[in-house]
């Protein structure tokens, strides 16, 4: 047999490492001294405390190491482990990648010396949602409230949530006519009528921005998205969203509250999109 110090240093760890794996149940000495408490290895636990060090380096738990040593995989299920351990660490990376993108564009906007106060630009990923739609080329603006009339006119209230929405195809600085699809998000499915389209959107990366007050200052938190979008490496696909979480009071637009969206690619992915 081994004495802890030998097989501690066969095994490159250090004593205090052993005394914790035998306490915690993973690497039982071969054998405890009654009147001493001094642990002895025989030389085949060597190939054990290989295992733990593997699995530790690996990120498990000490709960996942302890089923692993017991289980006594046989190769193709340690290769299945290992795959499903290696899915979750690419997914947890993902994850980090992303809190980094955030902390750098947070970084770049302190920097730019923006208001702290100001509403921040988020990166979301919206859910399907069902809509009832009316789409029309308009001359201006204002004929966006004669679309959400119509489909509130056609669709039955109790399956209109309290929320209206607008899609730009294309705005008036784009063309003669602006290409308005007026949405109500719907609790559930409804039945298709004259002059409405019923269908759920489905789900979507957007980067997203609220907004309160005038109409008049929306071009700006357009701009303000532009920018970002371009600072960080993404791309807008699809139409300009707009959701008109609190509809302005009469006299006092500054109660108003939007939430402006832009359904979004990395570089990248637009590339392989193409």
């Amino acid at each position: 047999m081994l004495r802890i110090g030998e097989f501690a240093r066969l095994g490159n760890v250090s004593i205090r490492a052993l005394r914790f794996y035998h306490e915690a149940g993973l690497l039982e000495p071969s054998h405890v001294d009654a009147a001493t408490n001094y642990r002895s290895y025989e030389p085949r636990q060597l190939r054990e405390l290989q295992d733990i060090r593997l699995y530790k380096a690996m990120g498990l738990s000490l709960a996942e190491i302890r089923e692993l040593l017991q289980k006594r995989p046989t190769p193709a299920e340690l290769k299945e482990i290992l795959r499903e351990r290696r899915a979750l660490l690419q997914r947890r990376i993902q994850d980090d990648l992303g809190c980094l993108a955030r902390i750098e564009a947070q970084l770049q906007d302190t920097a730019m010396g923006d208001n702290p106060a100001s509403w921040r630009i988020e990166l979301r990923e919206i859910q399907p949602v069902w809509v009832a739609a009316a789409r029309e080329r308009l001359r201006s603006y204002e004929e966006a409230d004669d679309l959400f009339a119509e489909i509130e006119r056609r669709i039955r209230p109790e399956l209109v949530t309290g929320k209206r929405a607008a899609l730009w195809h294309t705005c008036a600085k784009d063309g003669p006519q602006i290409d308005c699809e007026a949405l109500r998000f719907l609790k559930r499915p409804a039945s298709p009528t004259r002059g409405i389209r019923v269908y759920q959107m489905p789900a979507t990366r957007m980067v997203s921005l609220f907004h309160t007050g005038s109409d008049q200052t929306i071009p700006r938190v357009y701009q303000t998205l532009q920018a970002w979008l371009k600072k960080n490496k993404f791309v807008s696909r699809g139409p300009k969203w707009e959701v008109y979480w609190l509809e302005p009071v009469q006299g006092n637009e500054e109660e108003a509250l939007a939430e402006i969206r832009l359904p979004v690619l990395q570089r990248g992915e637009c590339n392989r999109a193409a």
